[in-house]
């Protein structure tokens, strides 16, 4: 139906339909014969098939076409009206005007149980967006053979109208951004909150149990669709598990077998603080997690579904073969080693509650999940704001030189050289500046193997800095290639304690009459001091720990030390 005006020109819309009529009959296939619906239903009713086995009508409503301007829907493409089965449509009459102005309602006859399906045109931009509007539409026309569309559960009416229109219109990316949509939104969604983007779970579905079950289940009746709680019953409780599985694997594609255009992401879940942590989201919604550990941790990691279906997998092999593990599920709750790297966890409630998942760790004494626990770089002070380590000292050289003895003169006049030739700002609260001044006696240059001390806290309390660096004059080198002060640590009333007590240290010289690098080294307990010990305010994020002194009165001017995850 179109504009009088309209008359005698081509009809695009109509020619699209025609275009696609041959995808939708093979679609169309799927559906059973009344005579095979009949003989379903009655197997259902005598208990030889499963109750939640849905049986679909036959599409076979009349089907009337009409092309509208009207701007009265906002950016609505078309849309779907049907009539109750075997009942009239409410447009079978239409008032029009005549050219005397006089209103004329007229009766139309149409034939009982008519869906209407409305296009405005105007708003769409190309021949595929057409052919795919239309076969959404079409698709609508034959759901509403099976369910009341007043019910509106349109994650099922729209998800499955969008999976049979991709049917019809393979290769189309026209809806590329509701899929990209669905993924984003899915954390915070239930799936029964969902519309045009729920098509995945349509595709996964006939991907997973054919196109039958598709037509089944998008053409299902509204008890199943509306509520979480009910829409759960659809699957088996190990099927919802393999649904999460299949977005953590990114193994759906579309209905013609290309890849996705978006998949589901892992976010990211650190094991800190009090050893503890939870995977929440709402009912029928697919959460994947990639959980990493404190490093070393060995106690045993506690995880408690409490309802839900969950499955982890290790990202690293343990047996080296190169070959991810396999899934294993976990239904109830179930103690395992923690593994050395990240954990990939899938999990999903099927049923009307809130998924909560929880994790622990062991944590007697604090030693085990500490957020600062792991191996860290710090980062350099601003120059504006690093303390001149020996600010004042040039002064202090020329108020005592009066009364040093003249035989002890040369050696002031060469401290003040050294401390005028060398950068004696502290940028690092774990790297001492001071000993390389003195060994280098104010000439050369000191090379650090890294930006930045590296700063390993371990679970159970001990920790270690390593600071690899070579010194050189010019004519003598010393490479420190092991340069480790090492202690315990400890966390009380939320202070965070470093003791040093160690220092390890291994290298090589080489001078002028050395012939060729010579090995040295030595281990020294409290022989040598940075300014990381002392107490702390470990204040950590996903990327970093800041330490903040507990003491403005230990070393330095008190300001934070920022490490950063290596």
């Amino acid at each position: 139906m179109r504009k009088r005006s309209d008359r005698r020109t081509r009809d695009s819309v109509l020619e699209h339909l025609r275009a696609i009529a041959p995808r939708i009959e093979e679609f169309q296939r799927y559906f059973p014969t009344a005579a095979e619906r009949e003989e379903a239903l009655e197997r259902v009713e005598s208990g030889d098939e499963d109750e939640l086995k849905y049986v679909p009508t036959p599409p076979d409503r009349p089907v009337l076409l009409v092309e509208s301007d009207l701007d009265l829907l906002g950016s609505t493409l078309a849309f779907t009206t049907c009539a109750e089965k075997g009942e009239m449509h409410d447009l079978n009459s239409f008032v029009e005007v005549d050219e005397d102005g006089e209103v004329i309602e007229r009766a139309v006859p149409l034939p009982e149980s008519l869906c209407i399906v409305a296009v405005r045109s105007h708003t769409i931009d190309s021949a595929e967006e057409m052919r795919f509007v239309l076969a959404h539409e079409w698709v609508h026309t034959m759901q509403s053979g099976s369910y009341d569309f007043t019910e509106k559960p349109l994650w099922w009416q729209e998800g499955s109208a969008e999976w049979g229109a991709h049917k019809v219109i393979e290769g189309s990316d026209i809806r590329d951004h509701k899929i990209e949509q669905f993924f984003d939104r899915q954390p915070e969604c239930s799936l029964t909150q969902h519309s045009y983007d729920a098509q995945p779970f349509f595709f996964w579905g006939e991907q997973e149990y054919g196109t039958d079950w598709g037509i089944s289940l998008g053409m299902a009746g509204p008890e199943y669709l509306k509520y979480p709680r009910r829409a759960a019953e659809i699957l088996p409780p190990a099927q919802w598990l393999e649904w999460a599985i299949a977005q953590a694997d990114q193994s759906i594609t579309m209905p013609d077998g290309r890849p996705l255009p978006h998949k589901a992401e892992f976010e990211p879940l650190r094991i800190t603080g009090s050893c503890e942590t939870t995977i929440e989201g709402p009912p029928l919604s697919v959460q994947l997690r990639e959980v990493t550990f404190p490093e070393g941790a060995a106690s045993p990691l506690t995880i408690n579904p409490n309802g839900a279906q969950l499955a982890y997998r290790y990202v690293v092999d343990p047996n080296g073969s190169g070959e991810p593990s396999k899934w294993a599920p976990v239904s109830d709750t179930t103690e395992l080693e923690p593994p050395s790297g990240p954990m990939q966890i899938a999990a999903i409630m099927p049923s009307g509650e809130d998924l909560n998942v929880t994790m622990s760790l062991d944590n007697s004494g604090g030693l085990t999940c500490a957020c600062h626990i792991g191996s860290w770089m710090e980062q350099a002070t601003a120059d504006d704001e690093a303390e001149d380590t020996f600010d004042g000292a040039l002064e202090a050289i020329e108020m005592y030189r009066g009364m040093v003895p003249p035989d002890q003169l040369a050696e002031l006049e060469k401290a003040k050289q050294m401390i005028q030739s060398s950068d004696t700002k502290d940028r690092f609260r774990f790297r001492g500046a001071a000993e390389q001044i003195f060994e280098l006696g104010g000439e050369g240059e000191v090379t650090y193997d890294n930006d930045g001390p590296i700063v390993t806290f371990k679970p159970g309390g001990s920790f270690i800095i390593e600071d690899p660096h070579t010194l050189t004059d010019g004519k003598s080198t010393v490479n420190y290639n092991t340069y480790i002060h090492s202690g315990e640590w400890i966390i009380e009333n939320g202070v965070l304690k470093i003791d040093l007590q160690d220092f390890t240290y291994k290298g090589t010289v080489e001078g002028p009459v050395s012939d060729g690098p010579q090995t040295f080294g030595g281990s020294n307990k409290h022989s040598s001091y940075v300014g990381g010990g002392g107490q702390w305010i470990a204040s950590c994020d996903d990327n970093g720990v800041t330490l903040i002194p507990a003491d403005e009165r230990e070393r330095g001017p008190g300001k934070d030390a920022v490490l950063k995850a290596r």
